[in-house]
């Protein structure tokens, strides 16, 4: 059946084609040409009007009148006004768009702003875990992570690299730090299209996300309020949480779904691991109950001390808080 209506479908078209091509322009062109035989019918009565037949001893003289010669003209005016603008219309509509430009990345960072966070609020949601220390199930179907990585992440992935092509000027010190987003955006594409394809080295640029940040931030910050709470919440394990950064939007007051907060500890043993991990999400919890954000953390213990560090240097910015 669908199959029929197909045929039938691409018939009629064709159809249609034969018959009526260029509907639009033959619309516009008679359109104008109706107006301007409104707008000339006056002119037309007036020569049938002086029209003089002589034939032998025949004379006939024509004459006629018109009493509504000021409402054709008036509708003849309309029309021919509606064409020229029809006729406009479709040659803006039909021309290429031009494309925009910005004169730094600190112009663009406002429109890039929130495909990142879409993308950030896609990642947090579907992700992997890519929290070290949790020992606990994986908390999502990676079913819908890939569907989303092609459909959602990777189609904002082009439009901010669409966005940074049309960036006039880079100073020296974003150059570096977007060309390892441009990387990251062309190594995610082809892991999208091929996951066999290792992008590892070519990770999400935190420093990029910094950047962004810091040029459409608010002109404050709660970071004293995460900072007390955490110290308060942490003090049980004073002993053994090495350091608290906090990082990301929240330093510039621009956290509008979660905190990032990266936590290193002394744990060498697993079972510690795990018994912290069990603090962990209960700290998380208790996050969201006082602030209405989630708290997105990244714990490392001594074991992980080269990824720590790793991790540490793609960051743009932090602020120590313990």
């Amino acid at each position: 059946m669908s199959k029929e209506l197909s045929i039938k479908g691409i018939l009629l078209e064709k159809l249609n084609r034969l018959l009526n091509p260029n509907f639009d322009t033959k619309f516009i062109w008679g359109l104008f040409s109706t107006g301007v035989f409104l707008i000339g019918y006056q002119r037309l009565v007036k020569l049938a009007s002086s029209l003089e037949i002589l034939s032998g001893n025949t004379y006939v003289k024509l004459s006629l009148t018109s009493g509504a010669d000021a409402v054709f003209i008036a509708i003849g005016a309309v029309m021919v006004l509606a064409s020229i603008f029809l006729f406009f219309w479709r040659v803006l509509s039909q021309s290429p768009k031009r494309k925009k430009t910005y004169k730094s990345l600190a112009k663009a960072a406002k429109v890039i702003r929130p495909l990142m966070d879409e993308n950030r609020r896609i990642f947090t949601a579907f992700g992997p875990n890519s929290e070290s220390g949790n020992t606990g199930e994986l908390r999502h179907d990676y079913e819908v992570w890939e569907g989303l990585k092609k459909s959602k992440i990777a189609p904002n992935n082009d439009e901010i690299l669409g966005i940074l092509n049309s960036v006039n000027n880079f100073s020296e010190s974003e150059k570096p730090i977007v060309d390892k987003m441009k990387s990251h955006i062309e190594a995610f594409k082809e892991h999208c299209e091929n996951p066999m394809f290792d992008y590892s080295q070519n990770q999400f640029p935190l420093s990029f996300a910094d950047l962004i940040f810091e040029y459409s931030k608010s002109k404050r910050n709660n970071v004293s309020k995460y900072s007390e709470w955490l110290k308060l919440k942490l003090s049980g394990y004073s002993d053994v949480v090495d350091s608290v950064h906090v990082y990301g939007s929240s330093l510039y007051g621009e956290e509008s779904e979660d905190v990032d907060v990266v936590i290193k500890n002394s744990f060498e043993n697993i079972n510690d691991v795990r018994e912290f991990s069990e603090f962990i999400r209960s700290l998380k919890s208790d996050f969201y109950s006082e602030f209405s954000l989630a708290l997105h953390l990244k714990v490392f213990s001594n074991i992980e001390s080269e990824s720590y560090k790793k991790f540490m240097g793609k960051i743009h910015r932090s602020e120590r808080v313990i």
